[in-house]
C-alpha cells in the first residue's frame, strides 16, 4: 500500500520535475544565446572599427593622392608658364640678332663689292701707271736691243744708265712688278739692271729673277740659260744653290733628262744640307737616278 501510494506520488512529482528541468535547460540555453549574442555584438564592433579604420586610411590615400595631384598639376602649370615666359623674352631677341646678322651680311657683302671694285680700279690705276712710266722711259732712252735669254751678254761693256736710273730705283721698280707678276716690265727692268749695274751686289739676285720669269712662263730652255748664266758669272753669291736647282728643273721640264739629273746630282754633292735638297731627290728618283750625291770636283 505504502508503495503504491509512492509511486503514485511519484507519478505526480515526475511532471513538476521534469518542468523544473526544462525550465533550467531554456534558462541555460537563453544564457549561451545572449552570450553568443553579446559575442557577435562585441565581433560586429570590432569588424566595424577596423572597417572604419580602413576607410580612414582609405580616405587619407585618396586626400594624399588629391593633394599630390593638385601639385603636380600646379607644378605642370608653373613650368609651362616660365617655358612660354622664356620663350618670349628669348623669341625676340634671337628674330632681332637674326635681322642684324642678315644686315651684316648685306653690309659685307656691299663691302666686298667695293672692295672688289676698288682693287679693279687700283689695279687699272696701276697699270695705267706703269704703262705712263714705261712710255715715258721709252720717249727719254733709245730702244734697247732683245735681251738674251740669259740676260746681259758676258763681258759686254757696262753702259751709262739713263738719268735719273739709279741703282736702289731700279732695282725697288723691278722686284715690285716681279712680286706683283707684272713679268714683262719686271724683265725688261731685270735685264736694264744688269746692263746698267753689273757690278751691284743685286746683279747675281736680277739674273736669277730673270731665270724664274722665263721658268714661269714656261719657256724652260731660256730659263736653264739664265740660271745657268747665274753659275758662270756669278759663282759665289747666294742666289748660286737656288740657280743650280732650279737649272736642273728647267732641264727636266724641257724633256732633257740626262742633263737634269746631272744638275741635280751636283746640287746635292755641293749643297746637302740645303733645303731643296729633298726635291733634288725627290727629282732624280722620279727620273731613275740614284738620290745619293756622288763627289764631283766640277768647276763653274
Amino acid at each position: 500500500m505504502n508503495a503504491s501510494r509512492l509511486a503514485a506520488f511519484g507519478f505526480l512529482l515526475l511532471p513538476a520535475l521534469l518542468s523544473a528541468q526544462r525550465r533550467d535547460d531554456i534558462l541555460s540555453i537563453q544564457r549561451d544565446v545572449a552570450q553568443l549574442q553579446d559575442q557577435v555584438k562585441q565581433l560586429q564592433a570590432s569588424q566595424d572599427q577596423k572597417m572604419a579604420a580602413l576607410q580612414s586610411l582609405i580616405q587619407q590615400a585618396l586626400d594624399a593622392s588629391n593633394k599630390t595631384s593638385a601639385a603636380m598639376s600646379g607644378l605642370e602649370r608653373t613650368v609651362a608658364d616660365r617655358l612660354n615666359d622664356q620663350q618670349s623674352k628669348i623669341q625676340a631677341p634671337v628674330v632681332t640678332l637674326g635681322t642684324k646678322v642678315d644686315q651684316m651680311s648685306d653690309d659685307l657683302r656691299s663691302v666686298r663689292e667695293n672692295v672688289a671694285e676698288l682693287s679693279t680700279r687700283l689695279a687699272n690705276l696701276d697699270n695705267k701707271l706703269a704703262d705712263i712710266s714705261s712710255a715715258v722711259r721709252t720717249l727719254s732712252t733709245p730702244a734697247p736691243a732683245p735681251p738674251p735669254p740669259g740676260g746681259a751678254a758676258p763681258g759686254a761693256a757696262i753702259q751709262t744708265p739713263p738719268p735719273g736710273t739709279s741703282a736702289e730705283s731700279l732695282w725697288q721698280n723691278a722686284f715690285r712688278d716681279y712680286s706683283s707678276g707684272k713679268d714683262e716690265l719686271a724683265m725688261n727692268e731685270f735685264v736694264d739692271f744688269i746692263k746698267y749695274f753689273p757690278t751691284s751686289d743685286n746683279a747675281p739676285t736680277a739674273q736669277y729673277y730673270v731665270g724664274q720669269i722665263y721658268f714661269r712662263a714656261k719657256q724652260y730652255d731660256d730659263a736653264a740659260q739664265a740660271f745657268d748664266a747665274v753659275l758662270e758669272r756669278y759663282s759665289t753669291n747666294p742666289k748660286t744653290p737656288e740657280a743650280l736647282y732650279y737649272k736642273g728643273a728647267a732641264l727636266m721640264d724641257a724633256g732633257k733628262r740626262t742633263a737634269a739629273g746631272t744638275e741635280f746630282k751636283e746640287f746635292l754633292d755641293r749643297y746637302p744640307s740645303h733645303s731643296l735638297a729633298r726635291n733634288a731627290q725627290q727629282h732624280l728618283r722620279e727620273l731613275g737616278l740614284s738620290a745619293t750625291p756622288a763627289t764631283r770636283n766640277k768647276k763653274r
